[in-house]
């Protein structure tokens, strides 16, 4: 009876160890499945994901020494994945319009909420669009994710044992030998990335009134609005605005107010947003808005106040200086006015017959000066 007992004991020994070497086994064959499938999927994502980081890197260093934005409207348009449609449009008006052409960061780049400069960097920017990759699954977890099998551990657990550190020395050793982090593999294969909100809200708009023929009928009408609310005549001839009692500057404002007005047309149309009708009705309230405050000339009174005390000889000069770099239209508009004006009082006191013409002249040749 007691050999009896000897030899069943025994044999279920035997087959404990047998077993115990089957889940063994068991453990490092889902292990080496996952590392394959990890492998076949992660490898080429990971490429790709570093090809992808190194050339959005370039795109943004490019974005900022090249074309001259800041971090701040970087993010924004990295964010909005617009990064080389931006470069496209910046090079496409500079090939059209010369070197004359100076960059609307503003108009191009409007940064939600107020602004600050949040000491935002590249490399950050890059991170945040690019995502964050999770490397937190625990070691079965993560193999039952890829393979669907669930390890138990069976006599193993019960017997106090566990594969787990068996599959995380396999894991760490496959890791080291072909130089890659498995749970960033891992999570790459199964697309376990996180994407946080956007560093930086805001829209990107790549827009020039002349690359819309469709709607030059409406530029004509917003030109023909803004002359008649700048005090001169206008009527449309064959597709053409003809002017009637408007000085060379007045014209201009009239074109430049027009451009403004056609993009602001566009904008309200956005995604929806208004009908042509309405977006039509809004954009002839801000040509009434534009031209009343041209007319009344309290656009700039800061331009004014620059000017003020200054002789004929003095103000080109000064009026040269104040215009030479800047690219906000409105602002260009509101300069030339108080620039006009004072150029005509000056000519007044200095004697002149025809001050005003002469300041026609003075403000013709400060503009040919600044497109040389």
């Amino acid at each position: 009876m007691g050999f009896i007992t000897s030899a069943v004991i025994g044999g279920a020994a035997k087959r404990a160890s047998e077993i115990l070497d089957e889940e063994r086994k068991e453990a490092i064959s889902m292990t080496e499945d996952a590392l394959k499938t990890w492998t076949q999927l992660g490898l080429p994502k990971a490429a790709q994901r570093r090809q992808a980081r190194t050339a959005d890197r370039k795109l943004a260093k490019s974005l900022e020494q090249d074309y001259g934005f800041n971090v701040e409207q970087i993010a924004v348009i990295m964010g909005q994945g617009k990064g080389e449609e931006t470069r496209k449009f910046i090079d496409k008006q500079r090939s059209d319009h010369g070197q004359s052409y100076k960059v609307p960061y503003g108009d191009i780049v409007t940064i939600s909420g107020t602004y600050e400069d949040t000491g935002l960097t590249i490399d950050q920017i890059i991170d945040n669009i690019h995502g964050k990759v999770n490397r937190g699954m625990s070691t079965s977890d993560a193999i039952k994710d890829v393979t669907g099998k669930e390890y138990t551990g069976g006599l193993t657990g019960l017997l106090g044992g566990d594969n787990s550190a068996l599959m995380r020395q396999k894991m760490d050793a496959f890791g080291a030998a072909a130089g890659i982090d498995v749970n960033e593999l891992r999570a790459l294969a199964s697309d376990d990335i996180t994407y946080d909100d956007p560093l930086r809200k805001g829209t990107v708009s790549l827009y020039d009134a002349s690359d819309d023929p469709l709607k030059v009928s409406f530029l004509n009408r917003f030109e023909k609005a803004a002359t008649i609310g700048l005090g001169g005549k206008a009527s449309i001839v064959d597709g053409e605005v003809v002017t009637e009692e408007m000085d060379n500057t007045r014209s201009a404002q009239a074109v430049k107010i027009s451009a403004m007005a056609n993009k602001k047309f566009k904008e309200l149309q956005k995604d929806g947003a208004m009908s042509e009708t309405e977006a039509y009705q809004e954009t002839i309230k801000y040509i009434e808005q534009q031209t009343q405050k041209l007319r009344t000339g309290g656009l700039d009174t800061d331009t004014s106040n620059a000017l003020a005390g200054l002789n004929e000889s003095q103000l080109p000069g000064k009026i040269e200086s104040l215009l030479k770099g800047e690219t906000d239209g409105k602002k260009i508009i509101s300069i030339q006015i108080a620039a006009k004006k004072a150029l005509e009082e000056a000519y007044r006191k200095s004697g002149s017959r025809n001050p005003k013409q002469d300041a026609e002249r003075a403000m013709e040749n400060i503009r040919k000066r600044l497109e040389d």
